[in-house]
């Protein structure tokens, strides 16, 4: 499992393309959102949540759906499902080179974020990091989970968004509600069922597809 990480992050490390795409699709969603609506000290606390987590799951979409594209235009998808690990092990593996990989991303837009929306982050930085990674934990799980099965489909690029995103309806809610509360000042105990939520959709994801990947990964 260290093996595939290890891989994933030195390709990525050599290339930087999903990281670039990422940022690149990231701050421009929200350059665009900063002309299009007018967000002031009396409004920011409910329309920049929304707006950042917009950018994050569109941005998500492009980058998490390429977690095995290399593997199959390389030819080496039916070695790697062959190697002598678990599925669900190459799961993780996956799902934690996701994770990583957005982490990186994510750090790059939550600065263009306090910058284009003049966010007061003082105080309030740890919570959002915080909700950001679970929020993240979710999106990797449900996309690694998928993203073998659409990239055999003919429309892959429209296929992953299509399966995946009904699923993250819940986990986007949760998301955008608890960034709001804690962009307004509450403590992640102050959370209540939004932080509830985010943590189950974790917690049922990442378990669900440690165990039906084995059956997902069919080549």
């Amino acid at each position: 499992m260290l093996a595939v990480i290890w891989k994933d992050i030195m390709l990525e490390a050599r290339t930087r393309e999903t990281i670039f795409s990422l940022v690149i699709l990231g701050v421009l969603i929200l350059l665009v959102f900063n002309f299009a609506i007018d967000i002031g000290p009396d409004n920011v606390n409910e329309l920049a949540p929304g707006l950042l987590w917009v950018a994050i799951v569109f941005s998500a979409m492009l980058g998490l759906g390429r977690t095995f594209l290399i593997e199959r235009e390389n030819g080496c998808m039916t070695a790697l499902l062959l190697a002598p690990i678990e599925r669900s092990s190459l799961y993780l593996a996956k799902l934690i080179t996701n994770v990583l990989l957005m982490i990186v991303f994510e750090a790059v837009l939550l600065a263009a974020f306090t910058l284009f929306f003049d966010v007061d982050m003082a105080g309030k930085l740890l919570n959002l990091l915080a909700i950001m990674f679970g929020g993240t934990l979710g999106l990797a799980a449900t996309c690694t989970l998928f993203a073998l099965a659409a990239l055999g489909t003919r429309s892959r690029e429209l296929m992953l968004p299509l399966i995946v995103l009904p699923l993250q309806v819940p986990l986007l809610i949760a998301s955008v509600k608890a960034t709001g509360l804690v962009m307004a000042g509450e403590s992640l105990a102050a959370l209540g069922a939004w932080g509830s939520l985010l943590i189950g959709f974790d917690v049922l994801f990442v378990t669900v597809g440690w165990l039906a990947f084995e059956f997902v990964s069919v080549d």
